[in-house]
C-alpha cells in the first residue's frame, strides 16, 4: 500500500487530485503488485499453504484496495472542502 500512495501522491502533484483519484485505485495497485512480483516472488507459499490461490490473493488485494481508496478519497474530499 505503501508504494501505492506515494506513486498517487505522485500523481495528484504533478496531474491534480482527478488524476491521483485514478491512479490510486487502478495503477498504483498494478505497480505495486509488479514490483511484489519482480522483488519477492517466492513468499507466496504461506498463502499457498492455506488454500489460498495467487489468483484469489490479487481478486481480494485489489478489492480491498478499492475499498480503502474510496474511503481515502472521501476523507480528502470533505477535507477539501472545509479549507
Amino acid at each position: 500500500m505503501t508504494i501505492n500512495v506515494s506513486i498517487s501522491a505522485l500523481s495528484w502533484v504533478f496531474g491534480g487530485f482527478e488524476t491521483f483519484k485514478y491512479v490510486l485505485i487502478i495503477f498504483g495497485f498494478f505497480i505495486s503488485l509488479l514490483i511484489k512480483e519482480v522483488n519477492a516472488k517466492n513468499e507466496y507459499l504461506f498463502y499457498y499453504n492455506n488454500g489460498i490461490s495467487k489468483i484469489q490473493l490479487f481478486v481480494y488485494g485489489f478489492l480491498m484496495n478499492f475499498v480503502f481508496s474510496m474511503v481515502l478519497i472521501l476523507f480528502i474530499n470533505v477535507v477539501l472542502k472545509f479549507v
